[in-house]
């Protein structure tokens, strides 16, 4: 027990503390380098500046370079394919019929990335890359922002528990929950610069202001206080139901209510000075508007609505299969037992995080979009974690020791469990917006490449019945037919081998229907490698069709030759194409294949 108290009294120092952030540090700088490909340009998987991330951040280059009320430069940054060949910088930016645009997102996030932003210009100014707001180092910079409010609000909940006199211990487990068993990570490193790690890091801090103001009662932290909420707002307007939470962060609800009545009379300056901070941040979004429709308005989603206010999707937002909250982030399932023993140690805060849970919840679940689109997880609970981070980390304060171990058992367990959904997301095993239990089921947990896109493309299936007549042609292989029965190693990547045939069409069935099925034995030598047939449709020489079925997810086990099967039916008539070329193709790497064969199959 010695030997014990001595470890947990040195990990329970500043200096594990410091030690732990800068392995975030270098955890998430490491995951970004490899994403992005900043030191390896070779390796990139991603862009840093896309979906809504591009609506967030095009507010930069406008207000610090082209200084317009348009985005018209959006324009000018996709035509020039040579440095931005494939860019989503204007994805989400709506120009109208007379040119137009329109940014629906509100500038808090821009805002947070002011000095970013500014880092990257000068050092543009000072190199060769284009001063254009998009080149390399604006970029960059994008994703060192995102990764330095991740460690910003992770810093803001460490002071914000140590006010409660957690255990630096209980808090770094607490932040390896957060930020490892949550989308907070997925949505630091791979979609940047999406505002919710920005709203992550302002609403822990302005926790822990209303932790300061309500212990301390001092002007500075009202003031500052009022800052946050006016910042946090500008990010994402929703959070400013975190409100709702701070009056329960005082002894009690007497003590608050006292505190608000001095606000109004004795120390009204205060109060005036904090609305003014406030109004400083939604003035800015008042202007942002004007300047850019000529009308004084704050809201910008004109077209999309809480559509959801009397039929609230609470379960899908929380359980479905689809993005539900416990289901991607299942660390957080742990806020049961936290809740009951807030209940036992600090009632005040168990009533507010249970209010302020089922009033967010409530809101989430009643935008027209109860899903929030494309990405990982139910990201809107991104926002607010550091409320979610008072149950967890009393959890742990209050609990015995065995206790203690079955919780981080379970943390490990399921925090793997989220790196696993990650992975999976980025290499497009999840689907990122339509999750089924059915679809979930069919990929969990498997990390084969082979799996990816199984869930995202539609693989077409031949009619039951209408059959009219059947023709059995050969694929080719250099040019001679493919012998049968014969096993093929084919040696990834060097296509001239790949099993392949033409269908040119058949004037005799001009107004029947084309369809085909292809079958043999595939042997994976890999699971990283996922085999694909495809079929391109040409007419007067040219592709105006392309169908893509990848073949990895039918085949049940790595070295053992497998049956396969796929059927491909276009819908098109034999009128309506020249010729088909149907290709086989072996993946990244080393795949076998054996009696390959195709049947030709003509339908009324």
């Amino acid at each position: 027990m010695h030997v014990l108290g001595i470890i947990r009294k040195l990990i329970n120092t500043k200096w594990f503390f410091v030690v732990f952030m800068i392995t975030l540090a270098v955890t998430f700088g490491t995951k970004s380098d490899r994403y992005f490909g900043w030191s390896n340009e070779a390796s990139r998987d991603g862009e840093p500046i896309l979906s809504d991330g591009s609506g967030y951040y095009a507010y930069l280059p406008q207000w610090f370079i082209y200084k317009t009320s348009n985005f018209e430069f959006l324009n000018d940054i996709k035509a020039d394919t040579v440095r931005y060949k494939n860019t989503r910088v204007a994805d989400n930016i709506y120009f109208d019929h007379n040119g137009k645009a329109t940014d629906k997102y509100y500038t808090g996030t821009a805002f947070s990335m002011i000095p970013f932003f500014a880092v990257a210009h000068v050092y543009a100014k000072n190199s060769e890359y284009p001063k254009d707001g998009y080149s390399k180092p604006y970029r960059f910079m994008a994703n060192f922002a995102t990764v330095f409010y991740l460690l910003f609000g992770c810093l803001g909940i460490y002071f914000l528990l140590r006010r409660f006199h957690i255990d630096r211990i209980f808090i770094a487990i607490v932040l390896c929950m957060l930020v490892f068993g949550t989308d907070v990570s997925y949505f630091t490193y791979v979609l940047t610069p999406f505002s919710h790690v920005f709203s992550f890091a302002i609403v822990a801090w302005m926790l822990l202001y209303a932790k300061k103001w309500a212990d301390e009662h001092s002007a500075k932290n009202f003031i500052v206080f009022c800052l946050f909420i006016g910042w946090a707002v500008m990010i994402r307007p929703t959070n400013i139901l975190v409100l709702a939470f701070v009056p329960f962060m005082f002894t009690g609800t007497q003590l608050f209510f006292a505190r608000l009545k001095q606000l109004f009379t004795k120390k009204w300056k205060h109060l005036l000075l904090g609305a003014a901070v406030f109004m400083l941040f939604l003035g800015f979004q008042l202007w942002n508007v004007y300047d850019q429709t000529g009308k004084l308005a704050l809201n910008t989603y004109t077209t999309e609505t809480f559509e959801f206010w009397g039929n609230p999707k609470i379960w899908d937002v929380l359980f479905s299969w689809r993005k539900g909250l416990f289901i991607f982030a299942p660390v957080l399932v742990l806020l049961l037992p936290g809740w009951y023993v807030l209940y036992k140690h600090q009632r005040n805060l168990f009533w507010g995080s249970i209010v302020f849970f089922a009033l967010f919840t409530y809101v989430t679940a009643s935008w027209w979009c109860w899903w929030y689109g494309g990405g990982l997880g139910m990201r809107p609970y991104i926002d607010v974690l550091s409320v979610f981070a008072l149950p967890l980390a009393f959890l742990l304060q209050h609990s015995k020791w065995y206790v203690n171990a079955l919780t981080v058992s379970f943390v490990l367990l399921t925090t793997w469990m989220y790196q696993v959904y990650e992975y999976q997301m980025k290499n497009n095993i999840l689907h990122y917006d339509d999750m089924t239990y059915e679809q979930f089921a069919r990929v969990f947990m498997q990390e084969d490449l082979r799996y990816g896109w199984c869930l995202h493309l539609q693989y077409e299936s031949l009619p039951t019945e209408g059959f009219v007549t059947m023709k059995q042609p050969s694929f080719m292989m250099f040019n001679e037919p493919m012998p049968q029965n014969r096993y093929f190693k084919l040696l990834g990547y060097d296509f001239n081998d790949n099993p392949q045939l033409m269908i040119y069409t058949d004037t005799t069935y001009k107004s029947n229907h084309f369809g085909a099925k292809i079958t043999g034995e595939v042997y994976l030598y890999s699971g990283e490698t996922n085999p694909t047939v495809e079929a391109e449709y040409f007419k007067d020489g040219v592709v105006f069709r392309k169908g893509q079925f990848f073949i990895g997810q039918f085949i049940p086990e790595t070295e053992k030759l497998s049956p396969v099967e796929v059927e491909i039916y276009p819908g098109l008539t034999y009128a309506e194409f020249d010729s088909i070329r149907i290709q086989f193709f072996e993946g990244n790497t080393f795949t076998g294949v054996k009696s390959l064969k195709i049947k030709e199959l003509i339908f009324e």
